[in-house]
């Protein structure tokens, strides 16, 4: 062994043990036997490296570089060195070298790629880091490694993408600045036409062209990715059609289908896509917090395609069910549960585009409106079809989303319609029931709130006005028409159904106001607008549906009447009504119970029964939708009738008594009026009373300011003189009055108690504008 040998030797031994200045020592002995010794100066830079003699070190692996710039010990040693001082370009030179003279079978080639790729990343050489991942990806077969390197190369791609959309974004924007040309081209065929006078031209503002370039990416890449991801690819193992293609039809749930790795999918330009990598991170893991960023923009990529079609086209539908498929993906999982509200709040808009969409498949006063073919995967991979299905699919993620966030506002809003929904049914919600859902959902839209639900603004404005708040219905009504707009501006289909419920709002409220100029504006604007068989539906809000065209006539009617112009309210109902026999839209129960009290104030009661009676036959009709408060309005108000046509219609059971006793046993503002009307048919009728007195003191106790039955009870106590207004069975008295009095009564007045009382002083405080509604309470 020659000199050089043996000082190599010893300092290779030295740098074993931990003697590093010993081993420094050797070597400068070997140096002055030979001084162009490669081996030697891997050493130095070796025991220079540990005694921190960084520079020495660096000098050393250069010198040895010098002397052969093939072999990898130099290299490897610099890679150290720079990672230990962090110089970032160090690394990525060492590491290059590296893998320019490694031979192919290198062990280590792919963790040097990996750390080429980190250091890259961290320069911002995006593109390069990317392909060395992309590289390492191809033929890895380790799923821990391979799922940690695709987290990587997602979030390198992200960078990319937006910093690829800023830039066009901003070359858009400086066009349109710039303005059209000028000269012979600007009036060439290619450039758009002037708008014609009075025609409204959409401005375009920054976040629509923001969202037109997010859109064409996102569709751009996509698209390059779904053909290896939609056809043999064994990698997309859930078997979402989201994540395959965007034709594809409905399959099932996520299901595990392992198969070997293949390379990613490329774009057109060459660059892997985006759509790809986020594929195949988000099949491996469930939205949990260390992965909830990759789920959360594989959706935002999926909502992003939907606004790269036109409104209302095929191609939007499309992407639009697709993106709910991926909703339902990320929160049924099946692994852990969706740590991140985004799949809720975005099936809850797209839920209400797919309502206004492929909604309306309801009856309307027993006729089918509409029609819909839509298919949607329901909770647990269920097919439905039509306007069930889009009202299960959104029960299901609410009743998900109110349990995993219950304070986030879009849950709050879901919560509160599940609960308006629930209560919608035979027996109709209390005031107090109503009022804590309005609370809930008031509380969920206040300020600025982030609930993106235009069922929620239409379940609110509706639930104010229901409980009298007639200016915060007015109120709410308007900020939701404003939201809508709003949110049309930002590339949203257009809601019109809920837009035509929340006009109906206003027009109410404001007539409620007393602000029947406005009000009447307003009813004859929808009644333009809207064709006469066209219906507002709601189900997602808790609503029935609604002819548009016919509630505002019936607005105007209501304004007439209460201007005093009872021969203009008589024919907007006749008109509803003439509309109806001829086809143009359903005869709904309510015009026919308005327009046969009309004619029993007047005094034609064989008229006014035929319209009351119609109005039952109407109300029961299999699909019609209607309260039992409304079923207990027509049929008081049709006893009524039958009591003062006199005859057997008032002795017979199956008359008056008949209608009488069901209008008393459901809760509503006519129940008073039933029972005292029973009082008055025990005690004309059969003459029993006792039975007459039992019934007025409940009539009473449920209105203590129900003048007929009151002046009946004292008058049946002997010695008690009975004032002149106490005549029963007079359509001013009992028969009218009270109906006049309910929810929807009719215009008449009810007759004042005797003077001096104390229910005539109470009367007075609370007497109701003359109109079809008594004290305020709507039944529309």
């Amino acid at each position: 062994m020659s000199g050089v040998q043996a000082s190599q030797k010893a300092a290779a031994d030295c740098i074993a043990k931990g003697d590093y200045k010993e081993a420094l020592a050797h070597c400068k002995a070997a140096l002055k036997a030979d001084k162009s010794n490669y081996d030697t100066y891997i050493l130095i830079g070796k025991a220079a490296f540990h005694l921190n003699e960084h520079q020495q070190s660096d000098l050393a692996y250069r010198k040895a570089i010098e002397l052969d710039p093939v072999a990898l010990p130099a290299w490897k040693g610099l890679a150290e060195l720079a990672a230990a001082t962090g110089n970032t370009h160090g690394t990525i030179e060492a590491y290059q070298q590296l893998l320019e003279h490694a031979p192919g079978d290198e062990p280590k080639r792919r963790e040097w790629q990996g750390l080429l790729a980190e250091a890259l990343s961290r320069v911002g050489r995006y593109e390069e880091a990317v392909q060395q991942y992309t590289s390492i990806l191809q033929g890895l077969t380790d799923a821990p490694a391979r799922l940690s390197l695709c987290c990587r190369l997602a979030d390198i791609q992200i960078k990319l993408d937006e910093a690829r959309a800023a830039a066009e974004m901003q070359a858009r924007v400086d066009a349109l600045a710039a303005g059209p040309p000028a000269g012979p081209d600007a009036t060439s065929p290619t450039t758009s036409p002037r708008p014609k006078p009075g025609r409204i031209v959409s401005q375009r503002t920054v976040s629509n062209l923001q969202l037109e370039v997010l859109a064409a990416h996102a569709l751009v890449d996509q698209q390059a990715a779904a053909g290896p991801l939609a056809g043999s690819s064994p990698r997309n193992k859930v078997g979402s059609p989201v994540r395959a293609t965007v034709t594809s039809p409905v399959t099932s749930p996520r299901g595990p289908a392992p198969g070997p790795p293949q390379a990613p999918a490329l774009r057109p330009d060459g660059r892997p896509c985006t759509w790809s990598t986020l594929v195949e991170v988000c099949n491996n893991t469930a939205p949990t917090p260390q992965y909830m960023c990759y789920h959360e923009e594989l959706l935002k990529r999926c909502l992003l395609r939907i606004f790269a079609a036109p409104p209302r086209s095929v191609e939007r539908q499309q992407h639009r069910l697709a993106a709910l498929r991926e909703c339902h993906a990320m929160i049924f999982n099946g692994r852990a549960g969706c740590t991140t509200p985004l799949p809720y709040e975005a099936a809850v808009w797209l839920l209400e585009e797919e309502e206004e969409i492929k909604g309306g498949h309801v009856s309307v006063g027993g006729q089918v409106v509409g029609g819909t073919s839509m298919a949607h995967v329901g909770a647990e991979g269920r097919i439905g079809c039509g306007q069930t299905a889009v009202v299960f699919a959104l029960e299901n993620f609410a009743r998900r989303m109110v349990h995993q966030f219950p304070t986030d506002p879009t849950a709050q809003v879901c919560l509160g319609l599940m609960m308006r929904r629930r209560l919608a049914g035979t027996h109709p919600a209390s005031l107090t029931q109503r009022r804590a859902i309005e609370k809930l959902l008031r509380r969920a839209m206040a300020g600025d709130s982030h609930a993106d639900c235009a069922s929620g603004w239409k379940g609110l404005a509706e639930l104010q006005y229901e409980n009298m708040d007639y200016q915060a219905a007015y109120d709410t009504a308007v900020r939701g028409l404003t939201w809508l707009q709003s949110r049309r501006e930002r590339g949203h289909e257009r809601l019109g159904q809920c837009a035509l419920a929340l006009r109906l709002v206003v027009a109410k409220a404001l007539r409620r106001l007393g602000r029947l100029d406005e009000a009447e504006v307003h009813f004859k604007v929808l009644a333009g607008w809207v064709s006469e068989g066209e219906t507002a539906f709601g189900d997602l809000s808790g609503s029935s549906p609604v002819s548009i065209n016919q509630q505002a006539l019936r607005g105007i009617a209501q304004i007439e009447l209460e201007r005093g112009d009872r021969c203009a309210a008589k024919a907007q109902y006749e008109r509803i009504l003439g509309k109806a026999a001829l086809g143009h839209g359903p005869g709904e129960h309510w015009a026919h119970s308005d327009y046969g009290w009309l004619l029993y104030q007047d005094g034609d009661l064989q008229s006014a029964r035929q319209q009351l009676e119609q109005a039952i036959v109407v109300a029961e009709t299999p699909g019609a939708h209607i309260t039992d408060v409304q079923m207990a309005q027509h049929r008081y108000r049709l006893g009524e009738v039958y009591w003062a046509l006199k005859g057997r219609y008032r002795t017979d059971k199956q008359f008056a008594y008949k209608q009488f006793l069901e209008a008393a046993k459901i809760e509503s503002h006519e129940q008073a009026a039933a029972l005292a009307a029973l009082g008055r048919y025990f005690e004309q009728v059969e003459r029993r009373s006792d039975q007459a007195a039992r019934v007025y003191k409940k009539a009473l106790a449920l209105d203590p300011t129900l003048a007929t039955a009151g002046v009946s009870i004292v008058g049946m106590s002997p010695g008690i003189p009975i004032g002149p207004q106490g005549g029963a069975g007079q359509p001013g008295a009992a028969g009218g009055g009270v109906a006049g009095d309910s929810a929807t009564g009719g215009p008449s007045t009810p007759p004042l108690p005797r003077s001096g009382s104390r229910a005539a002083e109470y009367h007075h405080q609370q007497q109701p504008r003359v109109g079809l509604t008594g004290h305020g309470t709507p039944e529309e």
